[in-house]
């Protein structure tokens, strides 16, 4: 046996579930089903309900399974009966079954609950046929049915394979959050290549804009024009228009190859496994931090806009002189915290400011401002041809600073977080950030994560296994 099968054997044990954990989820699922089948029955427009995703298929990890139900509609009962339907019934079918439920959204609303210890879901669906999409979830049925008639045990286990591997290299998930590689990219990619490790060695090659083509309902070139700076192009075989990786960053793209290549030269179990923290000290590092609560939103709507301010709040920081080395963002439940690593927290006392050159029309005026300005401390003069001054700062700490730049609405920040912002705790590493996190295991790792600065698949070479 390879030193490659010897791991894959061992990875196989990590990611199959266990005999007893399929006989429950399988056993639980049943009973889903049939409730909803009766909870239903008799609803408007209500014909069907069937079980998809990796259960239906058979390809989830151990210890991550999620049941999705999908009640399937009648194209004519419109979207607002459906949605209305399933937040009325769906939650009952849970309680009814002794689980808790919460409202989530996607395209449109479903039921997320937990029932014997398995997360579920109940989402509705119109029954249409290709190409005649009402909601994105349409498709979901005919994905189950295409991955289900190409499996084979062996592609089972290496979708599995593929899987754990991403989950162990943070890779794995479409959610904004994450811009990975979600459940359905995996097995079409596994299937497509006639397994794991071809995968992964076509992996190790690739380089942007990639494209993989299952069906020939599309060429290259085309694919490139309908899906202009997509890193990564796998037309959906059940509906050609769409690309079932849209949501697979650069970045994410990059360590998937990263990944690919470390592992086919080195082999290890490590991969399989989501690689450990590193704990940090304080040390010198400076920090930023930006503590808000957040209402519950669908993630990738609350995602989206967290993401949007992160970004605002570095290029204002940036503009105005300091220098940012990194940022991130973390939830941990409905508090968010955005991390900012500087070269210094503070700014020199004073700022030279460049104006236009003499010669343009706005020269004079640039003049007269400097001249009437408070904290004018030299100039303006002239150097070359463009003119110049001096100016105190008035604050200097960044916390400080962005503080006044986020109450006068001088932050480029999400609309609906505009007022948590206005609201929110700012520190730094020297005004107490460490010991604000030192309680929250969300925030402490990814704090830690953030100031250790290796990317997932490359902290895997420090755990060979």
């Amino acid at each position: 046996m390879t030193r490659l099968e010897q791991v894959l054997e061992e990875a196989s044990l990590i990611v199959e579930p266990e005999e007893s954990e399929r006989r429950h989820v399988t056993g639980m699922a049943a009973k889903l089903l049939s409730t909803c089948m009766e909870e239903f029955e008799g609803c408007e427009g209500f014909l069907s309900a069937s079980i998809e995703g990796s259960v239906a298929k058979d390809t989830w990890v151990k210890g991550r399974a999620e049941v999705d139900v999908f009640i399937h509609f009648s194209p004519d009962v419109g979207m607002e009966k459906l949605e209305s339907t399933i937040l009325s019934v769906g939650g009952r079918v849970i309680e009814g079954l002794g689980g808790r439920h919460w409202l989530r959204y996607a395209s449109h609303p479903y039921i997320e609950g937990e029932v014997e210890a398995v997360r579920v879901n109940i989402v509705g669906c119109f029954e249409t046929g290709p190409g005649h999409w009402i909601s994105a979830v349409d498709r979901t049925p005919y994905h189950t049915e295409f991955v289900r008639s190409r499996l084979t045990p062996e592609l089972r286990r290496d979708i599995r394979l593929l899987k754990g591997f991403l989950i162990g290299s943070g890779l794995y998930g479409a959610e904004i959050r994450v811009e990975g590689i979600s459940g359905y990219l995996s097995e079409l990619l596994v299937i497509g290549h006639a397994g794991f490790t071809k995968l992964l060695r076509s992996v190790a090659g690739w380089r942007p804009p990639v494209y993989i083509e299952l069906n020939g309902s599309i060429g290259r070139a085309e694919a490139l024009k309908q899906f202009p700076n997509a890193p990564l192009i796998l037309p959906d075989p059940v509906d050609p228009a769409r690309n079932v990786a849209a949501a697979v960053s650069t970045t994410k793209l990059a360590e998937f190859i990263l990944a690919s290549k470390l592992f086919i030269r080195s082999p290890s179990v490590s991969f399989f496994k989501p690689p450990e923290v590193v704990m940090a000290e304080e040390g010198d590092r400076e920090l930023l931090g930006v503590f808000f609560k957040v209402a519950e939103l669908p993630p990738d709507i609350l995602w989206g806009e967290i993401k949007h301010t992160m970004r605002g709040v570095a290029r204002r920081l940036e503009k105005e002189g300091f220098q940012v080395y990194r940022a991130g963002a973390a939830q941990s439940g409905n508090e968010v915290l955005l991390l900012y690593e500087l070269a210094g927290l503070t700014l020199p006392r004073y700022e030279l400011r460049m104006g236009p050159p003499v010669w343009m029309e706005n020269a004079l005026d640039f003049i007269e401002k400097t001249l009437r300005r408070g904290e004018r401390a030299a100039g303006p003069w002239v150097e070359g041809e463009r003119l110049y001054a001096l100016l105190r700062r008035e604050d200097t700490e960044a916390d400080r600073l962005l503080r006044r730049w986020i109450e006068a609405g001088q932050v480029a920040v999400s609309h609906g977080l505009k007022e948590e912002l206005r609201r929110a705790e700012i520190l730094t590493s020297r005004s107490g950030l460490f010991e604000r996190i030192k309680e929250n295991k969300d925030f402490r790792e990814f704090l830690y994560s953030l100031l250790d600065g290796v990317s997932p698949p490359i902290r895997h070479l420090g755990r060979r296994s």
